[in-house]
């Protein structure tokens, strides 16, 4: 069964907010998703990098009234453009 968590990382300095995210994905079973809730467009670009680079898939990004917010499945991917 698929899990979905949500990390509210609005206020949390860079790195420790990335840090926390990959923490949390290391956590996590293959197949769950993880909403991911940021105030910082710059940490929005970043992240997505970095979830770009790994296994994990980014699934959207959306603005809300709380900040963006970040879908990702943790991987492996459901496709592979690199």
């Amino acid at each position: 069964m698929t899990a979905k968590i949500t990390l509210n990382l609005k206020g949390v300095v860079s790195p420790m907010d990335l840090l926390k995210c990959n923490a949390c994905l290391q956590s996590m079973d293959t197949g769950d998703i993880l909403d991911v809730l940021l105030a910082d467009a710059d940490v929005v670009k970043n992240l997505t990098m970095i979830i770009f680079r790994s296994n994990d898939e980014v699934l959207y990004q959306r603005q809300t009234k709380e900040g963006i917010c970040i879908g990702i499945r943790k991987g492996p991917r459901s496709y592979d453009d690199r």
